[in-house]
């Protein structure tokens, strides 16, 4: 059997409207912050991963999907983050282990808040509960979804119209950039 993933995640406006964070008392402005941090943090940890670009992309839609149905008031950002970040990583075939996503964002943390950078053991109590939050996540993602975590990145689209529509390499660039930033909000 052959099993085809279609994307197939659409939202009405009335759903946009009425969020989950919404209903439970987070304001449109809050979570639009909430939304770009949480997409912030999956691109730096990517990047400090050295992951593809598609991994940190595949992160952050899933993310913004996951708190389509989800509330901010439930789940905390920054290990919802990490988890998408752990998750993309598989689906893009460019895996990463937990201890290596934990550490940085582990890092991450210390460096955004001040606070001493401080060696997180791999048996520690503190690694194990991060680790144990991280998969205990990634599974309520997978949930959420359906477990079909197809994304279809609109990149691959703009580069062969505007390849096939011979256009300046200036408005190719512009084109890829809004691409990239529309993945934060």
């Amino acid at each position: 059997m052959i099993y085809t993933a279609i994307d197939n995640f659409y939202l009405t406006d009335e759903e946009l409207k009425n969020s989950p964070s919404r209903k439970d008392g987070i304001d449109e402005a809050t979570e639009t912050i909430l939304r770009i941090y949480g997409c912030d943090l999956i691109q730096e940890s990517g990047i400090l991963l050295r992951l593809p670009q598609a991994v940190m992309a595949t992160g952050q839609v899933l993310f913004h999907r996951f708190y389509c149905k989800k509330s901010f008031a439930r789940f905390n950002v920054k290990k919802v983050a990490a988890s998408c970040v752990w998750l993309a990583s598989k689906l893009e075939e460019s895996p990463r282990k937990a201890r290596q996503v934990l550490v940085v964002f582990h890092r991450m943390e210390c460096r955004r808040e001040n606070l001493p950078i401080e060696h997180l053991e791999v048996g520690s109590q503190k690694y194990h509960d991060l680790k144990t939050d991280l998969s205990r996540t990634e599974r309520h993602i997978l949930k959420e979804m359906g477990f079909v975590c197809h994304v279809e990145h609109p990149h691959k689209f703009i580069s062969n119209y505007l390849a096939t529509l011979e256009t300046p390499p200036e408005l190719r660039q512009e084109a890829w950039n809004l691409a990239n930033d529309s993945l934060f909000s």
